[in-house]
């Protein structure tokens, strides 16, 4: 199960960025990988030696955080009742199910996150979704965007390191 409304689109990439999606592509494929231009099938060639961990500025797999919802319980109902996850997939029976310290260190590390996005990436999202009824912004207003470099740095201890 997934919130549609949570899906990231209007992603704009660098030609940096789609290199680097390719030579992954590649590197993953099982079997065949095809290219209108032959020059698309060899990324290594542009890319040199490359290493995953440092691709799109070390985030091209990441979502936008500041585009991003944050939590995720998950409630089912059935005529016979119901059935409740948390956002692990974890239920009420199960250890660690709902605890109100790991949610809480993650709330921080979220909002680190999201100051350290828009410290690396500046004011313009790299990934929309829906928020309150309609899409984000593709560009944070300035007061917004010093709101999301604020928060990198009032939750420096959860930065990801």
């Amino acid at each position: 199960m997934f919130k549609f409304t949570d899906i990231h689109t209007s992603r704009k990439l660098s030609e940096r960025e789609v290199t680097e999606i390719n030579f992954v592509l590649k590197a993953r494929a099982f079997r065949y990988i095809a290219a209108p231009d032959k020059s698309w099938l060899y990324p290594e060639t542009e890319l040199g030696i490359p290493t995953w961990d440092r691709f799109g500025k070390e985030h091209l797999f990441m979502p936008d955080p500041r585009s991003t919802s944050f939590g995720g319980e998950i409630i089912i109902g059935y005529d016979s009742g119901a059935d409740f996850f948390d956002a692990y997939g974890r239920k009420p029976w199960q250890k660690d199910y709902d605890d109100k310290a790991q949610h809480d260190r993650e709330w921080e590390t979220f909002h680190a996150f999201q100051g350290e996005f828009a410290r690396k990436f500046g004011p313009r999202r790299r990934g929309r979704s829906y928020e309150f009824g309609s899409m984000s912004p593709e560009v944070d207003s300035d007061d917004y965007h010093h709101y999301h470099l604020g928060l990198e740095q009032k939750h420096k201890k959860y930065r990801y390191k």
